[in-house]
């Protein structure tokens, strides 16, 4: 058998008890200031749709110039990203409503 080293015990390297970490509390901190004004919610709602719609544009866009490079029909593209995300919204659709 070889030498023992000194960092190791015989037995074994050492083992640590598992940290507990403390449950995490269920209710957001209490918010501190004014609240936001209501045209932000509105702001807020409007890029997500703008940036919503910008991604789906190069979904379909990206979807027709890849059937395009791999010698499909540019429709097929067209159709391929636009089922996707018709997948997408419905997805999206039927997860808010559980």
């Amino acid at each position: 058998m070889g030498a023992s080293r000194p960092d190791q015990p015989a037995d074994g390297p050492r083992r640590t008890p598992p940290s507990r970490r403390p449950q995490p509390s269920r209710q957001p901190p209490p918010r501190t200031g004014p609240p936001p004004p209501p045209s932000s919610r509105f702001a807020q709602r409007a890029l997500a749709v703008l940036l919503t719609v910008l991604l789906f544009g190069l979904i379909v866009f990206g979807a027709a110039a890849g059937a395009d490079a791999v010698g499909a029909q540019r429709w097929e593209g067209y159709l391929v990203g636009g089922v996707f995300c018709l997948v997408m919204v419905l997805a999206a659709v039927r997860s808010s409503r559980h």
